[in-house]
């Protein structure tokens, strides 16, 4: 049933999946092994969670500490798998990386301008993050750096 989705943290077992979820979203999926290993190896400080539905993997999110901040971190990446889009995973995910980060003051998001991340603007938006800088030709040229954050209760 779309919508429900329960977080959790990654498997080994996950990667397979994952990997294609980055490669269809954000970044070649054979970048995912050496990503998430620490996390799955106990080490570093990187957050990690998992949406998965019927236990299957259909989107992942990860967070990592802002060096030299007074716990502030900085969402790396959130991607579901595209025919989900809209359904629900990329909302469950956020709250979990929120709700995971008890204790952190600021989550700090990056993303850009270009008409393909048009959906991820008003996403995080709608979830509460505020629109606070625009870096231009941050990125390249012709891509500006958008940057959202939210503060947390913690």
């Amino acid at each position: 049933m779309p919508g429900s989705y329960q977080t959790r943290a990654p498997r080994d077992s996950d990667i397979p999946l994952l990997a294609a979820i980055a490669d269809e979203t954000l970044f070649p999926g054979d970048m995912m092994e050496s990503m998430i290993r620490p996390c799955l190896d106990g080490q570093g400080d990187d957050l990690w969670r998992v949406a998965v539905q019927d236990d299957t993997p259909v989107g992942f999110a990860f967070a990592l500490p802002e060096a030299l901040t007074d716990r502030t971190w900085n969402l790396r990446a959130i991607a579901t798998a595209p025919a989900l889009h809209g359904a629900g995973a990329g909302t469950a995910l956020l709250s979990a990386i929120e709700t995971a980060l008890s204790g952190a003051r600021l989550i700090v998001i990056d993303t850009t301008q270009t008409p393909d991340q048009d959906r991820a603007r008003r996403f995080y938006a709608a979830r509460g993050y505020v629109h606070v800088a625009t870096i231009p030709a941050f990125f390249g040229p012709d891509e500006d750096k958008v940057t959202f954050v939210k503060s947390l209760p913690g």
